[in-house]
C-alpha cells in the first residue's frame, strides 16, 4: 500500500490520534492530529504514521548573489530592474523581484546618466550588494553588465561586436554600453 500525499495548511485535520502516530511538522489538538505548517501531508497506512513536509519557502537574493533582472525604469542617477533569476541557487522569481541600481554602481569609470548605459528591456547580470528589498545591485566587473539587449529603433537583438554593441538591421553602433563578457549574442 502506497502512502497519500497532498498539500495541507496549518489547523488542517490530517487524522486522529487512534488512527495514527503524529510525527514533524504536527501538534495533537483534542485527540485530533493537525498540520503545524503549510507543506505535503505524507501519510502512510501501513506504519500508522502522518506528518508534513515544510513546503520550501522562497530564496530572497542575498549579498554577493549573482542575478540577472531586466531594466524597466530609468532616472538619471538610477535604474529601476526586475530580478527574475539567481544564478546562484539557480531559482526563478515569479514574481520578480525590485532591484535598484546607483549610478555609482554601474561601472569603475565615469557615468554621467544610467540611461547611456542601459536601456529598456536589457538583460543584466548583477551582484546583490544588499539584502534587503529592493535589493541593491551592482555591474562592477568584466563579468557584470548586459547580456543581451535589443536596438532601440527596430527591435532586432543586439550582437556583440569587440566591446560594443552592434545593429546589423540599421547599421548603428551602441559604445557607452556596459556589455558583460559573457554576452549571449556575437
Amino acid at each position: 500500500m502506497r502512502a497519500s500525499r497532498r498539500v495541507v495548511v496549518p489547523g488542517e485535520e490530517l487524522g486522529v490520534i487512534e488512527e495514527y502516530v503524529p510525527l514533524s511538522n504536527t501538534y495533537v489538538e483534542d485527540g485530533v492530529i493537525r498540520a503545524k505548517v503549510v507543506g505535503e501531508l505524507r501519510a502512510d497506512a501501513l506504519r500508522h504514521e502522518v506528518e508534513v513536509l515544510e513546503a520550501r519557502r522562497a530564496s530572497l537574493p542575498r549579498e554577493g548573489e549573482t542575478v540577472y533582472a531586466v531594466v524597466t525604469g530609468m532616472r538619471d542617477v538610477i535604474g529601476y530592474l526586475d530580478i527574475f533569476y539567481n544564478e546562484d541557487t539557480g531559482l526563478e522569481y515569479v514574481p520578480p523581484y525590485r532591484g535598484v541600481i546607483h549610478i555609482s554602481e554601474i561601472s569603475s569609470s565615469r557615468v554621467r546618466s544610467v540611461s547611456e548605459i542601459f536601456g529598456y528591456g536589457d538583460v543584466v547580470r548583477a551582484r546583490v550588494i544588499s539584502s534587503k528589498p529592493p535589493f541593491l545591485l551592482s555591474t562592477k566587473g568584466f563579468e557584470y553588465g548586459i547580456v543581451f539587449a535589443r536596438c532601440p529603433r527596430c527591435t532586432t537583438p543586439l550582437r556583440k561586436r569587440g566591446l560594443w554593441l552592434y545593429c546589423y538591421a540599421c547599421k548603428k553602433v551602441y559604445r557607452r554600453r556596459k556589455v558583460s563578457r559573457l554576452y549571449l549574442v556575437r
